[in-house]
This record gives C-alpha cells, sequence and structure tokens, in this order.
C-alpha cells in the first residue's frame, strides 16, 4: 500500500512538472528564434561591423532567390530584392565556401570577393552569404608605395664603376633578387651559394671587400673565409669567374 501511495505521488509531481509555465528571461531570444537565419545573422553582422565601411555583407535566401539581409550596402542593392544568382546552383556544388574571387563595384572599384553556401541540414543549401570586399584604398596605397620605389632614370654606370662597395652590393642584390632570397633569412647552402657568386664575379680580388661583405652579411670576417673556402670546393659558381683585374703599374 505504501509503495502504491509513493508510485502516485510521483506522477502527481511529474504532472505539475509537465505544467509548469515556461520563464523567460528578460531580453532573452524566443524559442523559435533559433533557426538558421537566426544563427547566421549575428555572424554576418559581426563581419560587417568589423569591415565597415569597406564590406559589403548580403545574405542571400536561396529558396525565395532574393536578398534576405544586408550591411553596409554601398551596391545599393537592399532586402527583398532579386538575388540574380540564376548562374549559380549551389545544391551541386561541391565546396562550401567559394572564392575568394574578385568582382568590380557600382563605382568601377575592384572587389575580392568570397562565399559561403549554408546548409542547415547538412545537405540543401539554404542560404549563401556573401562578403564583398572594396580593395580600391588597398590598391591606392600599393601604388603609391610603388611610386615611391620606382626610379625613372637608369644608374649612371660612371659614378660607380670606381666604387666597389656599391658593385658588391649590387651583385648581392643581383643574387638575392634572382633566388627570391632575403638576406636574413639565408641558411648556409644559401650563404655558400651567395660566396660563389661574389667570388665568381670577382669581388674577392679587390681591397678589404671580405671587410664589406662580412658586414653586408652580418658575419665574422673568419665566417666569410670559411664559406669562402667551401664554396672553392664545391665549385659552386653562379657564373664563370672574372678575369683577375691588371694592376697599374
Amino acid at each position: 500500500m505504501w509503495q502504491r501511495q509513493t508510485l502516485v505521488d510521483k506522477m502527481s509531481d511529474l504532472d505539475k512538472l509537465y505544467s509548469m509555465k515556461v520563464i523567460e528571461i528578460p531580453g532573452g531570444k524566443s524559442p523559435r528564434r533559433s533557426s538558421a537565419l537566426a544563427v547566421i545573422d549575428p555572424i554576418a553582422e559581426t563581419i560587417a561591423r568589423l569591415l565597415t565601411p569597406h564590406a559589403e555583407v548580403v545574405l542571400h535566401d536561396l529558396e525565395t532567390g532574393k536578398i534576405a539581409k544586408i550591411w553596409n550596402p554601398y551596391s545599393g542593392r537592399k532586402p527583398g530584392e532579386p538575388s540574380d544568382l540564376d548562374g549559380v546552383d549551389p545544391e551541386l556544388s561541391d565546396e562550401d565556401v567559394v572564392g575568394p574571387y574578385e568582382k568590380a563595384s557600382p563605382k568601377g572599384t575592384r572587389l575580392k570577393s568570397i562565399s559561403a553556401i549554408i546548409r542547415p541540414e547538412g545537405t540543401v543549401a539554404r542560404f549563401m552569404l556573401c562578403i564583398n570586399l572594396d580593395v580600391a584604398q588597398f590598391d591606392l596605397a600599393a601604388k603609391l608605395l610603388q611610386s615611391f620605389g620606382a626610379t625613372t632614370e637608369s644608374r649612371p654606370d660612371w659614378m660607380f664603376r670606381q666604387d666597389i662597395r656599391e658593385q658588391i652590393n649590387l651583385q648581392i642584390a643581383d643574387y638575392l633578387k634572382r633566388h627570391n632570397l632575403r638576406i636574413q633569412s639565408l641558411d648556409p647552402s644559401d650563404r655558400i651559394g651567395l660566396i660563389a657568386h661574389l667570388d665568381a664575379t670577382g669581388a674577392f680580388q679587390t681591397r678589404k671587400a671580405v671587410d664589406h661583405i662580412a658586414a653586408a652579411l652580418d658575419l665574422s670576417r673568419t665566417t666569410v673565409y670559411v664559406l669562402l673556402r667551401q664554396a672553392r670546393e664545391a665549385g659552386a659558381g653562379d657564373t664563370k669567374p672574372a678575369p683577375k683585374a691588371r694592376r697599374r703599374k
């Protein structure tokens, strides 16, 4: 009898539990908002805020074929307008992320764009999130830097013909450029190759060349001589050795 009464009491407690009302937290989202759109919305807005005003973020509803939301709309488009994605079939796409690819803004500036195909159920594409980054400011900055670094005239050889230091600097720069290297990241084999190149062009035949080469490569004189010996033993020169300069009497 006691066990039966206990069971009845437990069932009564369960009935009370299921009949309780859900308490909503002030400012909280309704459970109905837990859809794919509600999840994507704050993510898209976060990206738009971070990249404003240089990026337009567009969320396309692939089911309706219209723009669901748009942030920083410098293209002039609005929510509810057609997405104009007739040439895109995201359901047949094997990739969920497309790009980055190049586009153009209404003002003719270059856009760097990337698109993410969103599949809430894991298979069917439901939304497409596109980020269009206007890189016009970056292009202008690149042109400005290029204009500062460019030279308008060729180097006057007569000014540097007797400048041994300048000749060595040019030889080092030429070697690094041809081999796509940076002097700060040379490994031992790179240093041997560079020393071999300088030796082949006759750089070591000039007075105090070792001092200047050691300073340029941030090495000691002893290390330069060791590398020179290794280069000569390996016979690794970029060009044929230059003829030894004749000394004037």
